[in-house]
């Protein structure tokens, strides 16, 4: 049996001669075998450039990146130098402060700790992301210590401001001269020696007495014996153990249980109770004990 043949005419409308091409079924199929396979192997080179064309493109991109993540690694590094300088100053300040404050000064290390599973594994191939973690972490540190110090900075010396508002350290009258200290002196009234536990200063009577701290009126004596006692006189608590004791007065603008500060006025000098002329006497306690008033005068 003939084989079956394929028979191509080609040429041109105008031309009156035709070319004349006779194909075989086998030839055909090799031609179109042939086709395919240049096909696939032009498909696979144009494929592979545009992926080695991706691929360079990434990369270059990357590249770009990783140059980018560089500079702002060294630039983060200099930023962070930049803030620690800035930490250790407020540090420093910090325990200055508590020095002049006479305040407890914390030897305090800012030392990092914890299981390893807390580091990220990300960061691990990557020394400087790593240490710049690190880093950041005990920054983070450092600044909570900060603030929680100055809080108890501000807290202790709220305290410590408080403390010498009370305190009593001004001469509760201006003017006048000590009669009489503290200590042991012989009695005008009954010539024996006994503790006398204050100050008296002779003034003339009507003369302005002022809480010598801020406080609260502790007590307030009206009534008067002659020649017995403190007459007319004034007991202010100022806490942190401190009392004070103004006596023989004339008058009293104050009342058991009103709060005073330093400078208010509270009284006049007088000549009540047992004086033998017009003087205020002027006591100070330390937690009930009588102490000599000249050791807190401060003005």
């Amino acid at each position: 049996m003939a084989e079956k043949q394929f028979i191509f005419l080609m040429g041109r409308s105008e031309d009156s001669e035709l070319k004349t091409v006779v194909l075989s079924f086998k030839r055909l199929y090799l031609f179109g075998g042939i086709f395919v396979l240049v096909f696939f192997i032009l498909a696979y080179i144009l494929g592979s450039g545009f992926q080695s064309v991706e691929t360079n493109y990434r990369t270059h991109k990357m590249l770009q990146e990783n140059r980018i993540l560089k500079s702002n690694l060294n630039s983060w590094d200099k930023r962070f130098e930049e803030m620690q300088t800035v930490l250790a100053d407020l540090s420093k300040r910090n325990r200055q402060i508590r020095m002049t404050a006479a305040l407890a000064s914390p030897d305090v290390e800012f030392g990092m700790g914890g299981p390893e599973s807390s580091v990220r594994p990300d960061l691990i191939d990557n020394p400087k992301l790593h240490q710049l973690e690190l880093n950041l972490a005990r920054l983070d540190a450092e600044l909570t210590w900060l603030k929680q110090s100055t809080i108890e900075i501000e807290s202790q010396l709220e305290s410590k401001y408080k403390e010498i508002a009370h305190y009593p350290s001004i001469r509760p009258i201006s003017g006048g001269w000590m009669t009489s200290g503290f200590g042991v002196r012989r009695d005008p009234f009954t010539g024996v020696d006994e503790m006398h536990p204050g100050l008296d200063i002779a003034i003339k009577p009507g003369s302005e007495v002022r809480a010598t701290g801020a406080g609260i009126v502790k007590k307030v004596n009206f009534k008067v014996i002659k020649n017995k006692g403190y007459g007319k006189y004034i007991m202010i608590d100022h806490g942190f153990g401190h009392e004070t004791l103004y006596g023989h007065l004339s008058d009293i603008f104050v009342k058991q249980g009103q709060q005073v500060k330093r400078w208010d006025l509270i009284g006049l000098t007088g000549n009540t109770g047992k004086s033998t002329a017009p003087h205020i006497h002027y006591g100070v306690y330390v937690h009930g004990d009588a102490k000599d008033p000249v050791n807190f005068i401060l003005d």
